[in-house]
């Protein structure tokens, strides 16, 4: 900035000079007052960061120590559920094989259960058949004693024998045939039982 001055017999006009002076101060403690306050705004700027800073700071250190004990009761929870699974499938595991043991004890007895069955099946059948046996056995003895008591009977009315009660001891025909009947029939189920 220049400034030009009038000049007297002595040299520059001494009131001007101050006047200029005066203002050139005014003009520079006004910038300096300015550049002050712009620097104490800045100063209080900076400190206003610097503790904004501090608190972000400790903010994210709380966040991170936060998220270190969130990571490790993460792994903890992670390792706590993998040994409830491993816990649970050893159960698992063992109750499977309680239950295929218990299968096999089952199915053991249920063949044990059914050859006993099949061996008392056995033995009813053989029972059955001696009972048959023993009744085709008692059938046919009674049979032959019939015939044999007809036979005789037959030989004492035919030689004019009489019982006891004065009555003549002969069988008729009819009655001979109904034998004879009795007999075929229990041949016919002596074929069928055998």
């Amino acid at each position: 900035m220049r400034k030009q001055f009038s000049t007297s017999i002595v040299g520059y006009n001494k009131e001007e000079v101050d006047r200029y002076l005066e203002e050139l101060t005014k003009d520079y403690e006004e910038e300096l007052r300015k550049k002050k306050d712009r620097m104490f705004e800045l100063a209080q700027e900076a400190r206003n960061l610097k503790r904004q800073n501090e608190e972000l700071t400790q903010c994210i250190e709380r966040f991170t120590n936060q998220e270190k004990y969130i990571s490790r009761a993460l792994i903890k929870a992670e390792q706590r559920a993998q040994a409830i699974v491993e816990e649970e499938q050893q159960k698992i595991r063992a109750e499977e094989e309680q239950l295929k043991i218990e299968k096999e004890k089952w199915s053991r007895k249920f063949r044990e259960v059914r050859r006993e069955l099949l061996e008392f099946e056995k033995t009813l059948v053989n029972l059955i058949e001696r009972f048959r046996d023993d009744i085709n056995y008692y059938a046919a003895k009674e049979i032959s004693d019939t015939i044999l008591i007809n036979e005789n009977t037959e030989e004492i009315t035919t030689s004019g024998f009489q019982s006891s009660d004065g009555k003549l001891n002969a069988l008729n025909e009819s009655e001979l045939s109904s034998i004879d009947e009795m007999l075929n029939m229990e041949k016919k189920k002596g074929k069928v039982i055998a």
